[in-house]
């Protein structure tokens, strides 16, 4: 038995999302034996589904009542981090020594990476954020600019212990992320893999199960799916709902609330909207969808493109990567941004209406979709893990 340890972040499901799509890709080919380490959303939904997985100490940041990122309470915290960033290297010492796999993956901690180097075992890291980024309106000043080089030359030098790096992205000018590599010295020392969604496509059977499931008629569909860390949900589901009574008068609109410990089984509003508290058939809508409404998630938006979807996006307040990967997406012209602070059911409604009016967010999303096709970066990341077997 080929044992791999996957130490992956665990605030929101996008990193969890990519590494399940690598394990199932080595798991579908051989006997491969997983052990997840992670913690908050991921550790939830790993249990949810029955996988291997021990709980790593937290490593997060701090959250304010808005649901936005709040810069202020994590530096106060900082101290904190500290302690249990050292905590975490020190479990994940222990768990990688005891499990003794063939190889480490980690996703996006560097934690794990530390702790494989320390016990002398080889590791794989998928990573699509190399360095600290400022929110837009703060980075005017050339020392906040300098500062970001400096700590993303260190984050580098850090990544980059790992015996391989893989980008899960299009290569340039198509690089969702660019912001989160652009200018680090780790730009050099990465491969770009293209987007590690799992490349199935549902059956027409399946897709004709759904939409008989959801009553899905004639008008277009507008699958609005909230993911990321819990803190940062009630507004947007607010917002969501709220905006479904207009929605619903032109479309079909199904909303997905995320809750990796929410019921499966959908709702239906008066006004005719589908509700998931956790939605199972999230793939299928994808595919189903006229429009797409979600955060900025680098794995979200990379399905977005996958799926050839314009998409209406409301990054996480004061999140810079959310807030970079939302205005490269609007760059190439693939649907519309709304802030988190502006987020209202009358903007959600207007921006919804103009995505679906505007032909050309379609056209560019499908041309995008034909860039990504040429790419399977789950495939270069499983033939990368069996190196190492």
């Amino acid at each position: 038995m080929k044992k791999v340890y996957a130490g992956v972040f665990g605030s929101g499901l996008g990193h969890i999302t990519r590494i399940r799509s690598i394990s199932d890709g080595l798991q579908g080919s051989e006997e491969v034996e997983f052990l997840y380490s992670t913690f908050d959303e991921a550790y939830e939904l790993l249990l949810r589904v029955q996988a291997p997985v021990v709980r790593s100490p937290s490593v997060g940041v701090e959250w304010n009542v808005a649901g936005g990122f709040s810069g202020k309470d994590t530096i106060v915290r900082f101290p904190l981090y500290s302690i249990r960033f050292s905590k975490q290297v020190a479990f994940e010492i222990d768990q990688i020594a005891g499990y003794n796999p063939r190889v480490v993956l980690s996703d996006s901690r560097l934690s794990s990476i530390i702790a494989s180097k320390a016990r002398l075992f080889p590791v794989v890291t998928v990573l699509n954020q190399f360095k600290v980024l400022f929110p837009p309106r703060f980075r005017m000043s050339s020392l906040s600019k300098l500062y970001e080089r400096f700590a993303g030359d260190v984050l580098g030098l850090l990544w980059t212990l790992s015996d391989e790096v893989l980008f899960p992205d299009l290569p340039p000018p198509y690089t969702l992320g660019e912001a989160n590599v652009a200018g680090t010295d780790v730009s050099n020392k990465v491969r770009y893999t293209g987007f590690m969604n799992q490349k199935k496509q549902s059956t027409a059977e399946r897709l004709e199960y759904v939409r008989r499931l959801l009553s899905l008629d004639k008008r277009p569909i507008v699958f609005i799916q909230i993911s990321g860390p819990e803190p940062t949900k009630p507004g947007f589901i607010n917002a969501a709902m709220s905006s479904a009574k207009l929605l619903c008068e032109e479309y079909n609109v199904v909303v997905s609330k995320g809750h990796p410990r929410g019921s499966e089984i959908p709702f239906r509003l008066s006004n005719g909207c589908w509700v998931y508290e956790w939605c199972p058939v999230k793939d299928e809508l994808f595919q189903l969808s006229d429009i797409v409404v979600a955060r900025a998630g680098h794995t979200t938006l990379s399905q977005c493109i996958e799926s050839g979807k314009p998409a209406v996006t409301v990054p996480i307040y004061n999140h810079s990567e959310q807030i970079w990967n939302a205005k490269k997406f609007v760059d190439m012209n693939l649907g519309l941004s709304i802030k988190s602070e502006t987020l209202t059911a009358k903007s959600l409604v207007q921006a919804v209406r103009a995505c679906q009016e505007d032909d050309s967010f379609r056209e560019h999303a499908m041309k995008l979709k034909q860039v990504s096709d040429r790419y399977d970066g789950v495939a270069t990341a499983v033939e990368t893990v069996r190196e190492f077997f």
